[in-house]
């Protein structure tokens, strides 16, 4: 018997399928690919009911909050956010270090 895909597993198929993996965040503009995306994370339980019917959130947002928590893809801004933030501490301990 086979063991099921985990989430990780399925979202990386749609996303291969459509060659997404591993794209910034903002080039994932596929009407196709967000069909896939949605309908699998509707089907799956993962997706909030209120965010898939938009009322308590934008489902767009959350599956692209997903896919980069799945590590799947990535957001530049706040990778280079991130990288800043890493930049000032390193600065800040060399400071207290003195």
């Amino acid at each position: 018997m086979t063991k099921p895909l985990s989430e990780y597993d399925e979202v990386k198929a749609i996303l291969k399928k459509h060659n997404c993996l591993n794209k910034e965040i903002e080039d994932l503009d596929d009407p196709k690919l967000m069909a896939d995306l949605f309908e699998y994370f509707c089907n799956s339980g993962e997706m909030p009911y209120g965010t898939m019917k938009a009322r308590d959130g934008d489902p767009d947002e959350w599956i692209a909050d997903r896919l980069i928590e799945l590590e799947l893809v990535y957001d530049e801004e706040k990778a280079n956010d991130y990288n800043a933030e890493c930049v000032q501490d390193t600065a800040d301990m060399v400071v207290e270090e003195n």
